[in-house]
Formats: C-alpha cells, sequence, structure tokens
C-alpha cells in the first residue's frame, strides 16, 4: 500500500517545479517587455536575462534528477523479488498466539498439527470459552492418508503419528468446567494435505492467512512460510479460503464443542 506521506511529498515536489516554472516564464517575459519598451536600462535587462537563465539551468537540473530518480523506482517494480523476501522458513509463535486470542474464528489446517496443538492448546481453549470459534482439519487416524504422510514425514511411523495426533486432540476436546460462549469443531481428512493453514477471521476484510507448504523428510524449520490478507492479496485470498471451505465440507466430523 502506498505510503501517504510519501505520496504527499512527491505531490509537494511536482507543485514546486510548477511553480519554478511559472515563475521562469512570468519573469522571462516581464523582461522581454522591458527591453522592448526601452523603460529599463540594458544592464537590468541583461542581468534580468541571466537570472532567468539561471532559473531555466536550475530547474532542468532539478527536473532530471527527479526523472532519474523515477526512472530507478520503474525499474525495482519491473525486478522481480527474490524468493528470500516473500517466504520465511517458520510460522511466528507470538503471531499465532496473538490470532487466536483477537478473532472471532480461526482455521487450523494441517497433517497432524503436533506443534501446534501442543503449543496452543491452552490459548486455543481459553479462547473459546471466550467467543473464538476453531476449526481444525487434520488427517484422520489410523488412515491410508497416515500412513503416506508417514512415509514424507521424517523418521515418524503411521501408528507413532495416529497416536500423538489421538492424543493432542483428546487433550483438546476435554470437557470445559466453566460456561463456554465460543465453539470448537475438529473434522478429519482422508488425504494428505499439501500445506499447514492458520486462518485468522477469514471472512471479515482484515482476514489473514498463513500457509505452510508441505515438504518431503524435511525438518519443522525448514518448510517454506507465506501470508497472503484479503486487503493486500484478494484474488489469492479467495483462492486459498475456497480451497479450506471445499475440503472442510469434505471432511468427516470427529469432535465438537460444546
Amino acid at each position: 500500500m502506498p505510503n501517504p506521506s510519501s505520496r504527499f511529498s512527491t505531490i509537494a515536489r511536482s507543485a514546486i517545479y510548477s511553480l519554478d516554472l511559472y515563475v521562469t516564464l512570468a519573469a522571462a517575459v516581464i523582461f522581454g517587455v522591458l527591453g522592448l519598451t526601452g523603460k529599463a536600462s540594458q544592464e537590468i535587462v541583461t542581468s534580468g536575462i541571466l537570472a532567468v537563465l539561471a532559473l531555466v539551468g536550475f530547474s532542468l537540473l532539478r527536473i532530471r534528477s527527479q526523472s532519474e530518480k523515477i526512472n530507478k523506482s520503474l525499474t525495482a517494480i519491473g525486478t522481480r523479488s527474490s524468493a528470500d523476501n516473500f517466504f520465511t522458513p517458520v510460522d511466528d509463535g507470538e503471531e499465532i498466539k496473538e490470532m487466536i486470542s483477537s478473532s472471532r474464528e480461526v482455521w487450523i489446517h494441517g497433517w497432524t498439527l503436533e506443534l501446534h496443538l501442543v503449543s496452543y492448546a491452552s490459548e486455543i481453549r481459553k479462547a473459546v470459552t471466550k467467543g473464538l470459534h476453531v476449526k481444525i482439519l487434520v488427517i484422520e487416524p489410523g488412515s491410508t492418508a497416515m500412513t503416506i504422510a508417514a512415509s514424507e514425514a521424517d523418521n515418524r511411523s503411521a501408528s507413532e503419528l495416529s497416536a500423538n495426533l489421538e492424543a493432542n486432540l483428546r487433550r483438546l476436546e476435554a470437557p470445559f468446567s466453566g460456561p463456554v460462549s465460543g465453539k470448537l469443531e475438529i473434522r478429519t481428512l482422508t488425504h494428505v494435505p499439501h500445506c499447514t493453514v492458520i486462518a485468522s477471521d477469514p471472512a471479515a476484510d482484515h482476514g489473514k492467512i498463513v500457509m505452510r507448504i508441505a515438504t518431503f523428510q524435511a525438518e519443522h524449520w525448514q518448510r517454506p512460510t507465506f501470508s497472503v490478507t484479503r486487503q493486500n492479496d484478494g484474488t489469492w485470498y479467495e483462492f486459498f479460503k475456497e480451497q479450506f471451505d471445499k475440503k472442510w465440507e469434505s471432511a468427516t466430523p470427529y469432535a465438537s464443542l460444546p
């Protein structure tokens, strides 16, 4: 999004350059008239002409400098940005906690979400009691998809992945001791997802989706991660949101609280 102060500075500079041009033209006309009518001495007219020429030269230099800056900016825009400026190797834990605690709805989707369900279980349950609607979408324990996921994971068996997932889900879906104003939904898939998804308020104008691309036998901190927002990435944001919606509708209900 353009910087308002930068845009104002550009407009201000353009106005100054235009003013310089008008002043120079006005001065040239005045000294021309004075020279023709003989109402000023030749020395004054000559000095005025020299001053006008100096103003013209100064204005041309400033216009040239501004033109060079514009060309550099256009060149930078046309140059392909490095993927290093787009991807990060890990997701931001503090950002995820903030998404959970400050949103009205959160989506969490992935293979088994082992680190996420362990790291953020307390935040999720606390936020649900205060009104958060959480949708969790994972691979069905014991399914063929879990076997495929294990073959792509780093030294993990399908039975181990399934057992850990079921244990994490049991802790997450344990009955609440007090009133609950939100909702927790868990569904399972029978295919291996291509990415991990964490979304906050996906239907809202300020919605954000964090994506982590699935990898083959790589560590957790080696997964390309990026984010899209409804405000800045409308088309792709809607695409990824629709992908989750389709998966959610095709998934099997596992648990729902309250």
